[in-house]
């Protein structure tokens, strides 16, 4: 679920693509940042970049229908494909934000994801497995710390008693640790567009692919550690 780990792994798929399609060229600090701690549970805090791989992850945990509250954030009317009540919808610029306060299976939730895949899922829930909070606003880029604070990871957090599942996002570190945090930075020095697309700008914006490297700077408990890697994604 972690679109860096793939990266790394050259595991490059159409949910890796769409993490791109908002970056034009240009240099990107702070990008999907997580901030892991363990103890008795493990605890992650990320930036919005995961928000979806969250969301998607912990619905196939699901057993039966659970209460699910937030929002889906998207320019598009879901409402004749949502098999769940939709509570309110607020709008803002075109764009749409469905709130739900309502029970829902993993089926009907899996479902609309997989039909609007380019919306953005703030949506909270527990499962056996974990928990999950995601605040329901605009995606942004992580805000800056004050002075020489970090820039933070405070748009979704996920808790569960599994605590190897820490490796999905610590994927580079053998040893044991009590705190991890990671940050990246996105170079993207060109991207290719096809050429049935070259003179469609939509298009061209949604199919080019970002050529460029990916800068990930990780933090166990106090050691720091840099590593990069080319992508085309």
């Amino acid at each position: 679920m972690n679109f860096i780990k793939n990266i790394f792994f050259d595991k490059i798929d159409a949910s890796v693509h769409r993490q791109f399609i908002r970056y034009g060229k240009g240099t990107f600090n702070d990008r999907a940042i997580v901030e892991i701690t363990v103890g008795s549970r493990l605890k992650i805090k990320t930036s919005f970049e995961y928000a979806n791989d969250f969301v998607r992850f912990l619905a196939g945990k699901i057993n039966g229908k659970i209460n699910v509250t937030g929002g889906i954030i998207t320019a598009k009317d879901i409402r004749n494909d949502a098999k769940f009540k939709i509570n309110d919808i607020k709008q803002f610029a075109g764009v749409k934000t469905y709130l739900i306060d309502t029970k829902i299976d993993k089926e009907d939730l899996l479902d609309i994801m997989n039909k609007f895949p380019d919306a953005v899922y703030c949506l909270s829930f527990s499962t056996d497995y974990g928990s999950l909070k995601v605040k329901v606003k605009s995606p942004k880029s992580a805000k800056p710390g004050k002075d020489d604070e970090e820039a933070k990871a405070d748009y979704c957090t996920f808790t569960t008693n599994d605590l190897n599942f820490k490796n999905e996002f610590a994927f580079d570190v053998k040893d044991k640790f009590s705190k991890f945090r990671a940050n990246h930075t996105l170079i993207i020095n060109e991207i290719i567009v096809p050429e049935e697309y070259k003179n469609d700008f939509a298009r061209a914006r949604t199919e080019g692919k970002r050529k460029g490297k990916l800068i990930r700077e990780i933090d166990i408990d106090g050691v720091k550690k840099k590593s990069e890697k080319e992508f085309l994604a």
